[in-house]
């Protein structure tokens, strides 16, 4: 009898201790599960999902090996609030300028989350440079696989440009200021990639993304500034456009740009091609 009830009271606390042991173990893995899903979020805020991917899946490889892809057909877009300058102040009405970084900041937090909007969805955020945001489209589609999708990208980004405009409206007159938006928008091929490896950034580079940049910094505010061969291929998509000219541009000689001016009404008979007005005067 003795040795039944000392069997009994071995089995009660072994039963106890592997129960313990399978608590510890869940709250570890949840825990590890945890862990893994912030580590995840954070990736995911500094590289792409397609590139954060790539790089969970490979864990184990060299951490200074480069990863870097080649893309035939991506848009490119810089969109810069030009007359942020004269707003930003380092008086103490603004704590030193501090103020009105805070203001950036809101309008710069307020232009990605149009990018929650699934019609955006294949656009990326590549960085900001003060009061510019650059971002791009089609890096995550990789190779176009029909006519429609090529085209895709494009049209993504020259929506999520006239967006970003109607949201600084927004912001304007919730601020009562007078920013506007100057865009500069080119497509063709990139090569993108990380830099660094305790740091990583995504970045892009090729001649599509000089151009983009030239087409910002020679544009005009309230303008999307594209090249002849950009306003080729989006005359027929359904937006209105003014014809520039001739512009001189850094490192690329003189080349014939149209400012893209908004979308056509759906209620016009015209086609798209017609709304196109022709300015005389340099701007």
């Amino acid at each position: 009898m003795l040795i039944l009830t000392m069997h009994c009271r071995q089995t009660a606390k072994t039963a106890k201790t592997l129960f313990v042991w399978k608590l510890e173990a869940e709250e570890s893995k949840q825990k590890i599960n945890n862990i893994k899903q912030r580590n995840q979020a954070l990736i995911n805020n500094i590289l792409p999902s397609y590139v954060a991917t790539h790089f969970m899946q490979n864990q184990d490889k060299d951490e200074t090996e480069l990863y870097s892809h080649s893309y035939k057909n991506v848009s490119v877009m810089f969109a810069s609030i030009p007359n942020f300058d004269d707003f930003y102040s380092e008086d103490s009405i603004n704590n030193s300028g501090v103020e009105c970084m805070r203001f950036l900041n809101e309008v710069i937090s307020d232009f990605d989350e149009l990018l929650d909007d699934p019609r955006f969805g294949d656009v990326e955020k590549i960085k900001t440079i003060c009061s510019t945001y650059m971002a791009a489209s089609g890096l995550a589609s990789g190779l176009q696989k029909d006519e429609q999708s090529s085209w895709k990208p494009l049209l993504d980004l020259v929506d999520f440009a006239l967006a970003l405009k109607g949201r600084l409206k927004e912001i304007n007159q919730e601020s009562f200021n007078d920013f506007v938006l100057r865009v500069g928008l080119h497509c063709g091929p990139v090569v993108g990639g990380v830099i660094g490896a305790k740091k990583p950034h995504y970045d892009i580079w090729g001649n599509t993304v000089n151009v983009a940049s030239r087409m910002d910094s020679t544009g005009k505010g309230g303008y999307i500034q594209i090249v002849e061969k950009t306003y080729e291929m989006l005359k027929d998509k359904g937006y209105t456009f003014i014809y520039r000219g001739l512009v001189q541009v850094k490192g690329k000689g003189t080349l014939t740009t149209y400012y893209l001016t908004g979308k056509l009404d759906q209620n016009s008979n015209n086609p798209p091609h017609a709304h196109l007005n022709t300015i005389n005067t340099p701007l």
